[in-house]
């Protein structure tokens, strides 16, 4: 072959090689089973969060991956940096010493308390839960006021693995109400055919944003500018309220 197509055969070559690369170049989430946020069907991630961050690193040329875990080892593998991403969390002073947060959230979350019928009691603030015992996933943040409460005594707390123990553990009579997002919550109570045996009180525990985080580093630094002007780019497109309306109307 003549010189001068040596090189351009090469130069094709290395081109080709190169829109490969960035076609493979792709970002790890863990994740925990959260319906309809994120779940598994037949081994395939699903769920609106799942869709808006494919949308979101589709439009950045960036594949995703979604790996599941108990949401307590989800944190711990992010933190440790031995996942790059992380899924479906509030910001809070300790998660922001560690993690990298995309300031753009992916969603909002209203916490609510699930009770057993016939065990139910008048809840309009959360000081109506002195004395109780109430069920919480391990791991998961129900904002400072509920903290702080806590912590001082005012009721005790009993953790689940995941939201579907803690509402198995609630019509167990194990404990008094178990708090979990409302809508996670009532899918859960639907696919487990709980409808006549549990229901939620209107008080609302707290009303928090969920964000995309990532592990500490400077490139995830900025991955994570470049994540938030995707996830706008998509609200403003009306795409990201397209996939919420397909898991939630």
């Amino acid at each position: 072959m003549p010189f001068g197509r040596t090189i351009i055969a090469a130069l094709c070559l290395t081109l080709q090689l190169g829109s490969a690369a960035a076609q493979s170049v792709s970002m790890e989430f863990a994740v925990s089973e959260w319906p309809p946020a994120e779940y598994l069907v037949e081994g395939e991630a699903r769920g609106y969060h799942v869709d808006i961050v494919r949308a979101v690193l589709q439009s950045m040329g960036v594949s995703a991956r979604f790996s599941f875990f108990p949401w307590k080892r989800a944190e711990m593998l992010v933190q440790r940096k031995e996942i790059p991403g992380l899924l479906s969390l509030h910001p809070t002073p300790d998660r922001e010493a560690q993690l990298v947060f995309a300031r753009e959230p992916l969603s909002s979350s209203d916490n609510v308390l699930f009770v057993a019928k016939g065990r139910e009691f008048s809840a309009n603030r959360l000081e109506a839960l002195v004395g109780k015992t109430i069920g919480v996933t391990a791991g998961y943040n129900y904002g400072d006021d509920f903290k702080r409460l806590s912590d001082q005594g005012l009721f005790k707390t009993d953790a689940a693995t995941t939201d579907e123990q803690g509402l198995r553990k609630l019509v167990a009579g194990r404990f008094d109400a178990f708090v979990c997002d409302r809508v996670v919550g009532l899918g859960l109570v639907r696919s487990l055919g709980l409808q006549e045996q549990v229901q939620v009180l209107p008080l609302v525990v707290s009303s928090v944003n969920l964000h995309a985080a990532f592990a500490r580093t400077p490139a995830n630094a900025e991955f994570a500018k470049r994540f938030d002007v995707a996830l706008r780019k998509l609200k403003k497109s009306g795409e990201w309220q397209r996939i919420m309306d397909g898991y939630l109307k």
